[in-house]
């Protein structure tokens, strides 16, 4: 398992570094697009697998508009609300006129809605970040601490935890694989921070990633709660190694808006 990781973490970052850092972000926006297609439809897998029936394709279109409302908004002055309330709207108006019968309509409705929410928008502040002011040097650095943070984690965990972290939705999680996470995300900050970030002190830069680090370790208990109630593994098998999508990229939903909003308040 440990070698699939890694092979797939080498072949990705090629790819990471030529969209996110030297091409324009029109490309980036193109991968994260990509992503959230493939994270929406392993949504509605395990939404389907819990018993509910989604509204997938209308969901996963409605997804993609909001990203790209994200990315180039579409009424200007209107922010996110414009895509965020249409697709409420739409949803509720297609599952109204469908053939379903009526029982399962709130099910339906909300597991579609979720899906447009959960995945694409919380996927949509990555571009937001790589779109403003050194945008690709933050975007690295939410990378670079996430990645950090898992490395830590799985380094330190697997082989000394012994205290459950949240065994009800994890079991394999350990309160020393997140001390494990906090020091490499710690550590990697402070190497950013040389390395290519724009100016910011030392307790400023820890402080961040030690926040980033925790966050994105309840997005990642998220993601597991998700899991468990559907009674699957993982999202998808399209990372071998790491499974899905949303497997990869659960820590990075919840990093994202948190980094976002720090940028909009410094």
């Amino acid at each position: 398992m440990l070698h699939k990781r890694l092979i797939s973490g080498l072949l990705f970052l090629p790819i990471f570094y030529l969209v996110a850092w030297v091409l324009p972000s029109e490309y980036f926006t193109a991968l994260v697009l990509s992503g959230v297609v493939v994270g929406q439809y392993e949504f509605y897998r395990m939404a389907r697998a819990r018993g509910y029936r989604p509204l997938s394709l209308l969901g996963i279109a409605l997804g993609m508009l909001v990203l790209l409302d994200f990315y180039h908004p579409f009424q200007r002055g209107a922010g996110v609300f414009f895509s965020v309330a249409a697709s409420v709207l739409i949803i509720m108006i297609v599952r109204l006129f469908s053939p379903r019968p009526v029982e399962g309509a709130i099910e339906d409705v909300a597991s579609t809605f979720l899906g447009v929410f959960y995945v694409a928008m919380l996927f949509a502040f990555q571009v937001v970040i790589r779109t403003g002011t050194d945008g690709k040097q933050w975007l690295v650095f939410l990378y670079f601490i996430i990645w950090a943070s898992d490395i830590g984690a799985y380094s330190i965990g697997i082989p000394f935890g012994r205290h459950r972290l949240y065994e009800k939705v994890s079991p394999k999680k350990s309160w020393e694989g997140l001390f494990g996470a906090l020091a490499a995300s710690a550590g990697m900050a402070l190497i950013c921070r040389v390395w290519f970030m724009p100016p910011m002190g030392k307790t400023e830069a820890v402080v961040l990633a030690l926040a980033l680090a925790m966050i994105g370790t309840i997005g990642d208990l998220v993601e597991s709660l998700f899991k468990r109630a559907a009674g699957v593994k993982d999202s998808g098998g399209l990372i071998p190694g790491h499974g899905g999508v949303l497997d990869r990229m659960d820590s990075m939903l919840f990093a994202a808006p948190v980094l976002y909003y720090y940028l909009k308040m410094r």
